[in-house]
């Protein structure tokens, strides 16, 4: 599938690229976690051809791949770890692309479910947050955590989730559109709490407490949740 293509050469590339490398730096983006969730980028992005209609929309939706350049690329993966969709997010602007396959944007995707699902398994629960960059410093603390890519959970994301956990725990931001989220999450369906980290999102509460991080959102967490 070009998408598997694509992705490879993105993380490949990606140790070429020291700005978008300095950048996943700054944002506290680890080397073991860029090689673990295969994020890539490259100054200039050329998608394969392989004739499908996927290719095609990808095509379209990237302008042949130049809305995908200068980016850094997280793939996003099915339980069965295909990619079925791209988030990129610039390193010079707060600019992102979010593109998914007809068939992710059918099953409903999240960021790191893969790398999460086995972590979801052992202990029957599952951390939601918002971007990608809360993923990357919430799963320090718990690796059983995913991200929705946006506010709230859509009815496909949170079907995927209760299949696989028994309480899904939402981290969303302390924003309106991040706390209408919470709140409407909690009301429609009874196995989902919420933990609020006092902080606008768990990137910024990473990026203030630094090494006070962990033991500062467990506390949280376990005002809430019993493991």
């Amino acid at each position: 599938m070009f998408l598997e293509v694509l992705v490879n050469k993105l993380h490949e590339s990606i140790w070429r690229h020291p700005e978008a490398l300095q950048y996943l730096r700054s944002r506290g983006v680890t080397e073991e976690e860029i090689k673990e969730y295969h994020i890539g980028a490259s100054r200039v992005v050329i998608i394969p051809k392989d004739g499908s209609q996927d290719c095609e929309n990808f095509q379209k939706e990237t302008a042949r791949g130049r809305k995908l350049e200068n980016k850094v690329i997280f793939p996003i993966y099915d339980m069965i770890g295909r990619v079925v969709g791209l988030f990129g997010r610039s390193i010079e602007t707060k600019e992102f692309k979010f593109i998914l396959t007809a068939e992710g944007k059918f099953t409903g995707v999240l960021l790191g479910f893969y790398q999460a699902l086995p972590y979801i398994y052992e202990t029957g629960k599952v951390f939601v947050v918002e971007g990608p960059f809360d993923l990357m410093a919430f799963r320090k603390v718990y690796k059983n955590s995913v991200a929705a890519l946006t506010a709230g959970l859509s009815d496909s994301q949170y079907m995927l989730l209760q299949f696989f956990s028994k309480t899904i725990i939402t981290v969303f931001d302390s924003d309106k559109p991040g706390q209408f989220a919470t709140e409407e999450a909690k009301e429609r369906w009874p196995n989902v709490v919420s933990v609020n980290l006092g902080y606008h999102d768990p990137d910024k509460c990473r990026e203030v407490l630094q090494g006070g991080f962990e033991k500062y959102v467990k506390t949280r967490v376990d005002g809430v949740v019993l493991f």
